[in-house]
């Protein structure tokens, strides 16, 4: 993920925090025009937070047994939940648990934009995404023109080429900037 993009995650996370700390705040949620008009303003954001968490393994399936005798396990996605009043009546979910995952969620967020915000000025993280975009190009053209690469990208052969490509993409860069003589003339002189 980039910059841009995990910074919108992280605001988009935390607007949604927010929102269910002022939902469940209610006692009396279903008749309670205010918490339902807060839980009206939660659900477009809920997908969002949904993938958002996906995309860092948080998104969490807590397993439950069904209430009839013999019933199937049943797995329910807890940030899903909030919207469904009859799940969680039925296998008595906690109001805190989505809590605890959207705030373990924005924790790690934090953690990622600070480290973009690091790459944002890294040189060496730009150049292996250029050299990645340079060796990409051939797939690229082919998508462009209307062909389904989605085998090609899967071949090991065509992911050792972009490998390979990047590796001699860095060896002429630093030969080309006399950083592999100076390097050699540093190991001679040991």
């Amino acid at each position: 993920m980039i910059y841009f993009e995990v910074k919108s995650r992280l605001q988009s996370l935390t607007r949604f925090r927010k929102m269910y700390r002022e939902y469940i705040s209610f006692t009396n949620r279903e008749n309670n025009v205010p918490a339902q008009m807060i839980r009206q303003k939660m659900e477009p954001l809920a997908m969002m937070a949904v993938d958002s968490l996906n995309r860092i393994n948080l998104g969490q399936l807590v397993t439950r047994d069904a209430p009839a005798e013999g019933g199937r396990t049943v797995k329910i996605n807890l940030v899903k939940a909030i919207f469904r009043d009859h799940v969680i009546r039925r296998f008595n979910l906690d109001d805190k648990a989505p809590l605890e995952i959207l705030d373990r969620g924005i924790i790690e967020y934090k953690r990622r934009l600070w480290m973009e915000t690091v790459n944002l000025f890294n040189p060496v993280f730009w150049l292996f995404h250029f050299s990645w975009f340079l060796a990409s190009l051939p797939i690229l053209f082919c998508r462009k023109a209307g062909y389904d690469t989605s085998k090609a990208e899967r071949l090991t052969s065509v992911r050792m080429y972009q490998i390979l490509f990047q590796f001699t993409f860095f060896y002429v860069l630093v030969k080309w900037s006399g950083l592999l003589d100076w390097l050699w003339f540093d190991i001679i002189a040991l």
